[in-house]
């Protein structure tokens, strides 16, 4: 009798095994109530720090100190002035010529040369030659003839590869006098020592160009 009530027991167990298993569905079922943040579009962000620094520019002028020579009381004294690297005498004859500076150090550096002088210059195995148009002293006082010539012969010589210096009027020698007063001969170059008892041991700032 028990064997049966077991054997008889079976189908029932069955059935309800089988209302317990998963159902099969033949239609797809849109998920509703989806978090947004399990949707929204993924999104990556780079983000990118540039710093710029305007390169400086710094240009160098290069000059060179020159010694041009300008009456200061009764003496001669040196004046330093900025010109170009290695400048030709020409150059340093015609910023002597141009004068000095009023603005400069006040008003007591003056040029006996006269303002209006025009002089070529050339160099040859030391010696340079000055040719002026017109007349060389006929401007200038006999009082300052001695410190016009010594500006150009101590400004000249100061200069490298310069010993001496030989002055011509027009393309003809030209007498000139020396810094004791007497006259050098036409035909006889005057250098540095012709002058040198004019000088005065002050130099003078920078003048500008």
């Amino acid at each position: 009798m028990k064997r049966v009530r077991a054997v008889a027991a079976l189908p029932m167990f069955a059935v309800v095994l089988g209302a317990c298993g998963p159902r099969t569905q033949d239609d797809a079922t849109v998920l509703r109530g989806v978090p947004d943040e399990l949707t929204a579009p993924t999104t990556t962000s780079t983000t990118t720090t540039s710093t710029s620094i305007a390169p400086t520019l710094t240009t160098v002028v290069e000059t060179e100190s020159v010694l041009l020579y300008f009456i200061l009381g009764e003496k001669i004294t040196a004046v330093v002035r900025d010109l170009p690297p290695d400048p030709e005498p020409q150059m340093v004859l015609d910023s002597l010529l141009a004068g000095y500076p009023s603005s400069a150090f006040g008003s007591d550096v003056r040029s006996a040369i006269p303002s209006k002088l025009e002089a070529t210059i050339t160099v040859e195995r030391g010696l340079a030659t000055v040719d002026v148009a017109g007349s060389l002293l006929f401007e200038i006082s006999p009082i300052d003839q001695p410190l016009a010539i010594a500006q150009i012969v101590l400004t000249l010589t100061s200069r490298p590869g310069i010993g001496q210096v030989d002055f011509r009027v027009d393309g003809e020698p030209q007498a000139v006098p020396r810094g004791g007063g007497e006259l050098a001969p036409a035909d006889e170059p005057v250098a540095y020592d012709d002058y040198a008892v004019l000088v005065s041991p002050e130099v003078v700032g920078n003048a500008g160009p």
